[in-house]
């Protein structure tokens, strides 16, 4: 079973056009059950962010678990640049746009296939506003998805709670490698374990989540495991050789498109890594950045995508992308 994992940008209309609505919190979920001939299917999961741009927490966040983008555009202005130079940053090199303009309203097509290039998403192309063909042409993506056979596992968890009957249970994304049920897992920064006493997806029971697959995990916890500190960017795995924790780090940035802003000492910042949006403040800037957070970062060793910088008080708010170095 695959999955493909899309941030969208625009209307619930145009959103429900395309896959059933299936949840609603700070981000809406739709989804999309592609059905094959042997019974099994791929899943076309949809991430739209709800009151962006004027909050922009739940944006960035998405950008760390999606794997393909989709622009609705019914204006060029800030918020589309914005969008489009953030998707660039976190390596979403393949997408759609869709010119939908405002009522009375005109989008060049040209002008944002322009800007499309200047952030770097040159790859993408535009598509037609009607829900069965993007659907079709997301299926012909998802299809081309190649199976992962990687050892271990981590998660970067979304939301956590505590459910009558059933125990502590863990709702995330599966980052890399897979998670069996039974698997022993061990909570970033909090000592003891815990065992996966069961897996959901797409509120179907299984024995195994793969990566990009949207995992519920009911977990028995021993030892010391700091249930209580359970929650959005907490990252779970097999072992503890999958991550690094640090309350200082260094890093390059690389510098998003339309960015003019340098960073200097004492400018305060947002990492945005895994469901992670933590703050800190720069200490000391050279050939590297350096940075105290105020609480410890988890770093993903396994992942493929760097880590997001933010500042909320610039234009745009994302900086740009950062491998973070090793202590």
């Amino acid at each position: 079973m695959s999955v493909l994992n899309i941030l969208f940008v625009g209307s619930d209309d145009v959103a429900r056009s395309i896959a059933k609505k299936s949840d609603s919190r700070d981000v809406d979920n739709y989804i999309y059950k592609d059905l094959k001939e042997d019974s099994s299917f791929s899943t076309i999961s949809i991430i739209r962010p709800k009151n962006y741009p004027e909050k922009p927490k739940p944006f960035f966040a998405s950008l760390t678990v999606s794997d393909f983008g989709i622009v609705e555009v019914n204006n060029v202005d800030a918020a589309f640049g914005e969008s489009i130079v953030s998707m660039a940053s976190a390596g979403i090199q393949e997408g759609f746009v869709i010119i939908n303009p405002a009522e009375g309203g005109w989008v060049d097509e040209s002008q944002v296939k322009g800007l499309l290039t200047q952030a770097g998403l040159e790859n993408w192309s535009f598509i037609e506003n009607d829900g069965i063909i993007i659907r079709e042409k997301l299926i012909d993506v998802l299809n081309k998805i190649k199976p992962h056979d990687e050892s271990g596992f981590v998660v970067a968890v979304d939301q956590a709670f505590t459910v009558k009957g059933v125990g502590l249970v863990a709702i995330g994304h599966v980052q890399s490698g897979k998670l069996n049920k039974h698997s022993d897992v061990i909570f970033a920064g909090s000592e003891g374990s815990a065992v996966a006493r069961s897996l959901q997806v797409m509120d179907l029971d299984v024995d195994v989540a793969h990566v990009g697959d949207r995992v519920g995990l009911a977990l028995r916890a021993s030892g010391s495991f700091r249930d209580d500190l359970l929650g959005r960017g907490s990252i779970l795995a097999d072992s503890t050789e999958r991550f690094e924790i640090q309350k200082k780090s260094s890093f390059e940035l690389k510098k998003a498109a339309f960015q003019k802003h340098d960073l200097v000492e004492g400018d305060v910042i947002h990492l945005c890594s895994d469901f992670q949006f933590i703050v800190g403040r720069i200490t000391s800037v050279g050939n590297s950045i350096e940075v105290e957070w105020d609480s410890p970062i988890v770093i993903n060793k396994t992942s493929k995508r760097n880590s997001l910088i933010i500042q909320l008080e610039s234009k745009p708010r994302i900086m740009g992308s950062a491998k973070i170095n090793a202590e």
